[in-house]
């Protein structure tokens, strides 16, 4: 059975912005660009391109976030998890492709452009994280591996973490190889026409829950089917890649 979001996603938008909700919980700053707001993607090198420098710094002074107290991974498809604090602000960790904290008023980043970005928060701890999981991160154990990280070092009760998936390509599109598809629990995958299509939505929510978390909302929004909106990597076709921020924080 595919997995299918029994939670209700509350997002509201604001300066072009997908806020994503977390209920009760106003204190944690969640959303992602569009594609309005111009392409995020940083490429995992130093220096940073200054276009894409200036687009970022642009985008966060329009969400009144100082772009000095941002994190950000250089998104690269594998498992890295970075543990940042006050000392890690306005840095870009090259080959990093989730991120975790407790500090406040630190804001995490990944971009993504079908790939999911995932939005971790744990009220208890007042702990959050952020991934970016494409195929290759998701099977590879990345989200798995965020949560073993919050646990040892925030000693975070998996049960208590609330988890968002956001805007992704969904399984209406996400068109595989057998290659690909063999690394999926098979009740992510389908057969359509001939061709093999999988879930990351469906494989990210078993392998969350098999980590202990049971609190997973699915924004249910494909990347593909709303090109208007995102950036979407199989959509777009263009080189160099197109992408969206995706941020979380918590207020001080």
């Amino acid at each position: 059975m595919l997995f299918k979001s029994v939670l209700p996603l509350r997002v509201a938008v604001q300066y072009g912005v997908m806020k994503i909700i977390f209920d009760n919980h106003p204190g944690v700053i969640t959303g992602i660009s569009e594609r309005s707001d111009s392409s995020m993607v940083w490429w995992n090198r130093k220096p940073v391109d200054e276009m894409i420098r200036g687009n970022r710094d642009q985008f966060f002074k329009m969400q009144s976030i100082d772009s000095s107290r941002v994190v950000t991974g250089g998104t690269v498809h594998g498992t890295t998890v970075a543990v940042v604090d006050e000392s890690s602000r306005g840095q870009y960790l090259l080959n990093t492709d989730a991120l975790i904290t407790n500090t406040k008023n630190l804001f995490l980043t990944i971009t993504a452009a079908d790939c999911m970005p995932v939005y971790f928060f744990d009220p208890i701890t007042q702990s959050i994280g952020i991934a970016h999981a494409g195929w290759r991160g998701l099977v590879g154990g990345i989200l798995e591996q965020v949560v073993r990280q919050m646990k040892v070092l925030f000693h975070v009760v998996p049960s208590n973490v609330r988890v968002t998936i956001g805007p992704h390509i969904g399984v209406c599109h996400f068109e595989v190889k057998d290659e690909v598809a063999c690394q999926f629990n098979p009740e992510n995958i389908e057969h359509r026409d001939g061709a093999i299509f999988a879930s990351l939505a469906g494989e990210a929510a078993q392998r969350l829950r098999a980590a202990g978390v049971d609190n997973i909302i699915d924004a249910a929004l494909c990347t593909y089917c709303h090109a208007d909106q995102f950036f979407s990597a199989r959509y777009d076709h263009v080189d160099p890649l197109q992408g969206m921020l995706a941020y979380i924080g918590l207020r001080p």
